[in-house]
């Protein structure tokens, strides 16, 4: 089986599954790692595109080089240097809690930095860390190229493809469609499909 019919075959099995099941809550729950390009990770191929990763593991270093060779395949070696330069990625083993409860498994508080966690302290490794990255990667791309604006003049039509597009886990309703744009943007990268499908506007942004 080719690996581009294999990403479509497991996203039409998640396509029918979720008819009868519930609205995931993000994108990393079910997005499919699968449907990233494969390369092999190196200093170099991370200084190219002046990035710079502190911390990471072996798997922590191929996940995101996935993500970025992805990214290439998607426009072009020159364009995803536009998109990515700049942008530190460190990894740590906590980050501590939420302000507003729970564990805090990623965040970028300090500018063009994205700090990943590998564990939280009361419920051990987090899951899903890889989809996490990727929808931290939106926020850092839509706030370089100052993308936010632009997607809800543009794309008028909310997407509710996740329920946190509108809402946090504990139901807060967010203020703006920051994470919404995140969310699409993990989406077109691990679930481009239902993406598609469901988000039209918003998957033609992209």
């Amino acid at each position: 089986m080719s690996k581009t019919f294999g990403c479509l075959f497991i996203t039409l099995l998640t396509l029918i599954s979720l008819r009868s099941e519930a609205k995931p809550h993000m994108v990393a729950e079910v997005g499919r790692l699968s449907c990233l390009e494969k390369t092999t990770p190196s200093s170099k191929f991370f200084s190219d595109l002046s990035i710079t990763l502190s911390n990471a593991n072996k798997t922590e270093q191929s996940f995101i080089a996935d993500t970025f060779e992805t990214i290439i395949r998607m426009t072009n070696q020159q364009q995803a240097e536009r998109l990515l330069s700049g942008l530190k990625i460190k990894i740590q083993n906590t980050l501590g809690d939420r302000s507003s409860g729970g564990c805090l498994p990623a965040h970028q508080l300090v500018r063009n930095e994205i700090h990943l966690a590998r564990k939280c302290e009361k419920i051990g490794e987090i899951p899903f860390r890889e989809g996490i990255f990727v929808h931290e990667l939106g926020h850092f791309i839509a706030n370089k190229l100052n993308l936010y604006n632009k997607y809800q003049n543009e794309v008028l039509k909310r997407c509710k493809l996740t329920n946190y597009m509108s809402k946090s886990r504990a139901g807060k309703k967010h203020k703006n469609r920051n994470e919404e744009f995140a969310e699409i943007f993990a989406a077109y990268l691990l679930y481009g499909k239902e993406l598609k499908s469901k988000c039209k506007h918003s998957y033609e942004f992209i």
